[in-house]
């Protein structure tokens, strides 16, 4: 009998990926559980950095369509370029295959703070948004209490009342500035910087804002600088002069009450008096002719 040859035929899998309807996330509905996986997200490019000196990582601040801000980043020079190039502020977009994970910036810097981050790689699909509205302004805006923990050079949102600012313009190491001090509901201080643009485009309202005349500011993207213990208007810094945000709400009584005088301001001269001891101190130690 004829022996009889058994062919083993191999079958494969298809491991063609079957399309899917894109899973869309808000920044502020994001769980640990959403890490390391694929999403859609509808965004508006707020800043766009520049590339490092090796060209090789970029990092942009966008805004979903609630107002939430996350940090997103790019690693390898051929991917850099492309973002750099599709990817410009103030425009909106639909991005495919974004993978979101926990912030990483205990290990490395992080321009803003948020519990996430997003990253774009060669996967990343970019597309054109669709008509929707984004706002303006940002949904979160960072207690006084919370800046003071920031790492040095990060950015920072806030809203306060300007209950003083500096008469004289002032030379610094980017040119002209003037110093405004911020005060919260709760009566803590903090002092901004206003440079370039923000200064000369809104002076006269930046010199009537204190006095009888307190204003509402909502400023964004601040830079923090340990040394002279303020912030900074950047680059990226918008600036909105008595805006309607429900972060102002607190803040109309108390600007109501300043501007009837039931809240004695002393503490607020008191501040500015060591706040100019402190900078002086901090420019003679800087300065060569008191170094040994």
């Amino acid at each position: 009998m004829a022996p009889t040859n058994l062919i083993n035929k191999r079958t494969y899998a298809d491991l063609t990926e079957t399309p899917r309807t894109p899973r869309f996330k808000d920044f502020d509905d994001i769980e640990y559980d959403d890490t390391h996986s694929n999403w859609s997200i509808f965004v508006s490019v707020e800043v766009k950095f520049l590339p490092n000196k090796y060209g090789d990582n970029i990092c942009f601040v966008l805004m979903d369509k609630t107002g939430a801000k996350i940090e997103a980043s790019v690693w390898g020079s051929a991917e850099v370029a492309r973002f750099n190039r599709i990817l410009q502020p103030g425009c909106k977009y639909t991005i495919h295959r974004v993978i979101i994970s926990p912030n990483m910036e205990y290990v490395e810097f992080r321009a803003i703070e948020h519990l996430f981050e997003c990253h774009f790689d060669q996967k990343t699909v970019v597309e054109p948004s669709l008509p929707i509205e984004f706002p303006i302004l940002p949904k979160h805006l960072m207690p006084f209490s919370d800046v003071a923990k920031r790492p040095n050079k990060t950015f920072v949102d806030i809203v306060g009342i300007v209950v003083h600012c500096c008469e004289r313009e002032c030379f610094g190491r980017y040119g002209k500035y003037r110093e405004a001090i911020f005060m919260d509901a709760w009566g803590n201080l903090i002092a901004v910087r206003i440079w370039g643009l923000q200064l000369t485009h809104n002076s006269y309202l930046w010199s009537t804002a204190e006095g009888g005349n307190p204003i509402i500011v909502i400023a964004t993207m601040l830079e923090k600088d340990i040394k002279f213990g303020d912030l900074n208007s950047s680059d990226y810094t918008n600036v909105a002069f008595n805006p309607a945000h429900r972060a102002t709400r607190p803040l109309q009584d108390v600007r109501q009450k300043i501007i009837n005088r039931a809240i004695d301001m002393a503490f607020v001269r008191r501040f500015v008096e060591r706040r100019c001891a402190f900078v002086a101190m901090v420019l003679a130690k800087r300065d060569a002719r008191y170094k040994k």
